[in-house]
C-alpha cells in the first residue's frame, strides 16, 4: 500500500487504474504513515483526492473501473464496487473515468448479450504509471498487479484483527460479508491477499493490455503517447534486474481490441508495436478448423501465448494454459492460493454436464498421480477460504461449495486410485491421499482484551461471534508456485469464469529468475523460495526447518500437524489469541468427503450451513462455475 501511495504521488506523465471496484475514500496509509502523510505530505493518502491532485498537475490519469450492471437499477449495486460513487466524485474533474461492463457482439443474441453484462465481470486489477528509474537516469514503467483492489475491506496486515482496530486501522473500512454484523460491533472480516510490483520490459505488455481495452470501450484519444516518452521500447527499458515475466490474460475481443491485423490477413505475421510475434496456424483433424495464433518463442520456463477464434470472435485464455504449463513442469511441489477451487468437471462423479471444464483440478491430479507412480516424492498445498464470501446458508453460497466440493473429491478418489495400484505393486504400504494433496484455509481469533467494538449487539451473529470470537481470514489472493522457481500472482481464480477467456476478463503476471530454477534433484533456491518460506511463516506461525523441503512427507506432516492443533483452538469454547493461522480445510477425505471432525452438524463453526453445500438450481451454473 505505501509503494502504491509513493508511485502515485511520482507519477509525471501518466497515471492508468484498472479495477474491479474502487472506493475513493479509502486510504491507502494507515496508522502512523497516515498521520504523517496528512500532515507532511504534499499529497493525500486518500485515492480520490490523490488521483484529482495528479490530473490537475498535468498528469493523464485514466481509470477504468468495471460497470456492476446492478448498481444502474438499484443503489449502490448487488456487488458493492462503489462503480457509482466512484462516477459522480469524477464527474467534472480532469480524470477521465470509464465504467465498462462485458457485453455481446453480433455474434451472441440480445439475451446472450444482456446476459454477460449481468453475470461477468471486468475482473483485472493493475495499475501502471511512469517513474524515475532507481539509478536516477530518466523515467520507466512502473506497475502493480495482483488480487488487491484500491477499495474497502482490502487493507489488513499479518496480525489480522477482529476487534481491536475498529476505532483506528479500521476505522471507517470495517467489511463484513460471511456475517450479519455492523461497523461498530465486528467482528471486521480479515483478508489475505497478494499484489506484485512490476517494472522493466514487461511493464509495456500491461500498459499494452490497458490500452487494448481502453481503445475498445473507451478513447484512445485519452491515451498518452509512450513512444514520445520513450517509454515503447524493451531495450531502454532494460534494468539488469535478474528477473524475468510474461504476462497472461483472459479476455475476448467484444471488450478488448486485439491487433487488427489478424482479422484482415490469415496467415500473416502479426505486430502491434513491440509486442510479442503472432502466428497463425490450423488445427489439424478437424472438419471447421478455428484459428489459433501462437507466440513464435517458447522455452521451458516461457509459455507460447496464442489467442483462439471462438465463434468468429478472437480470445486470449493464456492464463488457463499457462497455468496447465507450470503444472507439467512441476517437478518437486505445487503451492496455491485461490479465492475459490473448482473445474474439470468431466472427472466429478455428477454433475459432469456442467460447464466448468477447466483443466488445472485434472492437471494437478495427473501430476500427482505420476509421481506416485514413479515412487517419486511430491506435494500440494492448497489454500482456499473457510467459504465463499456471503452467508453460509443462502442458496448461492451452497451451491458454489457444492460445486468445490465434488471438485476435490474427484482429486482425491483419483489419487486414492494410483496409490491403490502402486501399493498393490510395490512394498509400500500405508500410503494416504493427504501424502500427496493437502486443502486449508485460514482462521483467527482474539480475546476481548483490547477489543473497540462500541455498539449494542442486535443480530444473532453478533451476540455468537462476541462470544466465540473467531473468523475466517478471507482468501483472495490468485497465487501460484512451482518449485519455488516460478510465481504466478494476478486476478484469476481457479474456476471457469475465470480461466475461460470469454467470462470475466482477468490478468496474470509469471515471474522467475533465470539464474535461480529447479532441477531434477532440488527445488530453487532464490527470491521465490524465499518469498515462499516468508508467507509460510507468516500464516503457520514459525520458521521451521522442514519448510525448505516442501515435497517431502516430513513437512507434509508438520504442516497438518500445525493445521490441527490450530483446529483445535479454533474450535475450543474458550478464545484465545491466535498467532498461528494455518487451519485444515472442513472437509476431509476418507474413501469420501465427510465434514471434518469437530463441526456440529457438519455446519461451518458459528453458522447454519453444510461445508459439503448442495445444488440449488437457483441461477445457471454458467455464473456460478
Amino acid at each position: 500500500w505505501r509503494d502504491i501511495y509513493d508511485a502515485f504521488c511520482n507519477a509525471k506523465h501518466f497515471i492508468y487504474v484498472a479495477g474491479w471496484s474502487i472506493d475513493t475514500d479509502q486510504y491507502l496509509l494507515r496508522g502512523e504513515e497516515l498521520a504523517a502523510a496528512l500532515n507532511n505530505e504534499k499529497y493525500s493518502p486518500k485515492i480520490g483526492e490523490l488521483l484529482k491532485a495528479k490530473s490537475e498537475e498535468g498528469v493523464v490519469v485514466n481509470l477504468m473501473q468495471w460497470d456492476d450492471f446492478s448498481s444502474n437499477v438499484m443503489f449502490p449495486g448487488m456487488m458493492g464496487t462503489h462503480d457509482e460513487k466512484t462516477r459522480t466524485f469524477f464527474k467534472n474533474t480532469k480524470v477521465n473515468s470509464r465504467f465498462m461492463g462485458t457485453c455481446g457482439d453480433e455474434t451472441n443474441t440480445m439475451f446472450q448479450g444482456q446476459s454477460k453484462k449481468m453475470a461477468f465481470t471486468h475482473h483485472q486489477k493493475f495499475i501502471i504509471m511512469d517513474s524515475p528509474r532507481p539509478d536516477g537516469e530518466g523515467r520507466e514503467l512502473f506497475a502493480f498487479v495482483g488480487g488487491i483492489d484500491l477499495t474497502s475491506g482490502r487493507w489488513d496486515n499479518c496480525k489480522h484483527p477482529l476487534f481491536r482496530s475498529l476505532q483506528n486501522e479500521h476505522k471507517g473500512d470495517t467489511h463484513s460479508a460471511c456475517f450479519k454484523v455492523s461497523i461498530a460491533n465486528g467482528p471486521r472480516e480479515p483478508w489475505h491477499d497478494i499484489h506484485s510490483a512490476v517494472r522493466g520490459p514487461e511493464a509495456i505488455h500491461l500498459a499494452q493490455a490497458f490500452e487494448e481495452r481502453w481503445t475498445k470501450q473507451g478513447d484512445a484519444g485519452e491515451l498518452i503517447n509512450r513512444n514520445r516518452l520513450g517509454l515503447d521500447n524493451e531495450m531502454a527499458l532494460d534494468n539488469g534486474g535478474g528477473w524475468c515475466a510474461q504476462l497472461s490474460r483472459s479476455i475476448d475481443s467484444r471488450v478488448d481490441c486485439f491487433d487488427p491485423s489478424i482479422n484482415r490477413e490469415r496467415d500473416s505475421i502479426m505486430r502491434f508495436e513491440d509486442k510479442a510475434n503472432w502466428r497463425a496456424f490450423e488445427e489439424e483433424n478437424t472438419k471447421s478448423p478455428s484459428k489459433r495464433y501462437e507466440t513464435a518463442e517458447i522455452s521451458d520456463i516461457i509459455f507460447s501465448r496464442c489467442l483462439d477464434r471462438k465463434k468468429g470472435r478472437l480470445v486470449d485464455n493464456s492464463i488457463h494454459l499457462s497455468n496447465i504449463h507450470h503444472i507439467r513442469r512441476a517437478k518437486h511441489f505445487i503451492y496455491i492460493e485461490s479465492q475459490y477451487f473448482m473445474g474439470s468437471s468431466f472427472m466429478w462423479s455428477e454433475g459432469r454436464s456442467v460447464k466448468c471444464g477447466n483443466m488445472i483440478a485434472a492437471e494437478i491430479t495427473f501430476k500427482i498421480c505420476e509421481k506416485i507412480a514413479a515412487s517419486e516424492p511430491f506435494a500440494v498445498y492448497i489454500l482456499l477460504p473457510m467459504w465463499m464470501e456471503g452467508i453460509t446458508e443462502a442458496n448461492v453460497t451452497q451451491e458454489l461449495l457444492y460445486y468445490q466440493r465434488v471438485t476435490i473429491e474427484a482429486m482425491y478418489k483419483q489419487i486414492e486410485e494410483a496409490l491403490t495400484v502402486r501399493m498393490a505393486n510395490s512394498s509400500d504400504h500405508g500410503l494416504k491421499a493427504t501424502d500427496y494433496l493437502n486443502f486449508y484455509c485460514l482462521g483467527t481469533r482474539e480475546t476481548k482484551s483490547g477489543s473497540q467494538a462500541t455498539g449494542m449487539l442486535k443480530t444473532d451473529d453478533e451476540i455468537r461471534l462476541a462470544e466465540t470470537r473467531r473468523h475466517q481470514i478471507y482468501i483472495h489472493s490468485k497465487f501460484m508456485i512451482v518449485d519455488d522457481d516460478v510465481a504466478l500472482i494476478g486476478t484469476a481464480n481457479i474456476n471457469q469464469r475465470s480461466m475461460d477467456g470469454c467470462r470475466d476478463s482477468e490478468i496474470m503476471m509469471t515471474s522467475w529468475q533465470p539464474d535461480h530454477l529447479a532441477t531434477e534433484k532440488s527445488i530453487a533456491k532464490g527470491d521465490v523460495h524465499g518469498y515462499r518460506l516468508h508467507s509460510w511463516a507468516t500464516i503457520t506461525g514459525e520458521m521451521n526447518e522442514v519448510f525448505r523441503n516442501p515435497s517431502s512427507r516430513e513437512c507434509v506432516n508438520t504442516m497438518n500437524e500445525i493445521a490441527n492443533r490450530n483446529w483445535q483452538k479454533y474450535l475450543a469454547k474458550e478464545a484465545t489469541d491466535m498467532k498461528s493461522n494455518l487451519l485444515p480445510f472442513p472437509l476431509e477425505y476418507d474413501g469420501g468427503i465427510k465434514p471434518r471432525e469437530g463441526l456440529s452438524k457438519g455446519y461451518f463453526p458459528d453458522t447454519k450451513g453444510s461445508v459439503l453445500g448442495k445444488q440449488s438450481f437457483l441461477l445457471p451454473d454458467i455464473f456460478l462455475t
